[in-house]
């Protein structure tokens, strides 16, 4: 599942005003998914904070069908309330259902919605599919995986400071598709650094124009004290030059050699991956 928490600073009296947007998800077709919160919401004579997921981003000529959550936290019960259903969103400014809450209760020290001036509020993406059409009638569509459990990979690798080539681990599975790990130990392509990348091995297997989202990090364990290094980022893997990515300068050579860091011990470095296939994005 794709979700994210937002914290926010607000006024104890909430201004009709007030719009708070965050961008949901970070990278893809559907990054037009906004949070809005709204206190300009009237029912019946009664003043209600409204929170929106909105498609505030995206182009007239694309269509996003999701199902997920809206949720406003309760800071002092540890409770949401929250609302969870359907929509499709035809292109931009096109706002889904509302999760709403009585301003009165929202503004109330006992409801625990406000504290200390701060609101938690947030959003749960549990399937969407997105649908994109140019001018051409060219379509891009992006649909996101229901099961994003990480697979965890760990890689124990042995004398990294005498190697002057680029190692490569075993081949592991990861949500349909096998991967590998390449290090390169201070060569002269990213001298002075470890460099390190996640290579989608059977990408010449992908159908042509799709290509796969993906959630990864690494994390090189100190072996010491157990003040490990963890990267993490979001990269759309696909055929050809794309079908690796990481980080060129995950860490100076010179930090991965101090005794003191524990990252280098008995000339072996221990590397654990994690791997999330978040969607695929296809173009038609």
């Amino acid at each position: 599942m794709v979700s994210q928490q937002l914290q926010i600073e607000v006024l104890r009296r909430i201004t009709p005003e007030l719009s708070q947007l965050v961008v949901l998800p970070a990278e893809g077709t559907i990054n037009c998914r906004k949070l809005r919160l709204e206190s300009v919401l009237e029912v019946d004579g009664e003043k209600y904070v409204g929170l929106y997921l909105s498609n505030d981003a995206a182009s007239k000529n694309s269509v996003i069908k999701a199902i997920y959550k809206l949720f406003i936290y309760d800071q002092l019960h540890a409770e949401h309330i929250q609302k969870e259903g359907e929509d499709y969103f035809l292109g931009k400014s096109d706002d889904g259902f509302c999760c709403k809450v009585a301003l009165n209760k929202f503004n109330s020290k006992n409801s625990g919605l406000l504290v200390h001036d701060c609101c938690i509020f947030g959003a749960e993406v549990l399937e969407a599919f997105a649908c994109k059409l140019d001018k051409e009638g060219i379509s891009e569509s992006l649909s996101l995986n229901k099961d994003t459990t990480p697979r965890i990979y760990t890689w124990v690798i042995k004398d990294v400071s005498k190697s002057n080539v680029v190692l490569k681990s075993d081949a592991f599975a990861a949500g349909g598709y096998n991967w590998s790990i390449s290090l390169y130990p201070n060569l002269a392509t990213y001298k002075d650094f470890l460099a390190i990348f996640l290579n989608m091995d059977n990408s010449v297997n992908l159908a042509p124009k799709t290509r796969v989202y993906v959630e990864y990090s690494f994390c090189l364990l100190d072996q010491r004290n157990d003040k490990h290094l963890k990267r993490t980022v979001t990269s759309l893997f696909s055929s050809g030059s794309t079908s690796s990515w990481g980080w060129r300068e995950f860490l100076s050579w010179k930090d991965v050699q101090d005794p003191s860091r524990g990252f280098l011990r008995n000339e072996t470095c221990i590397v654990e991956a994690s791997v999330v296939i978040l969607g695929v994005d296809t173009i038609a």
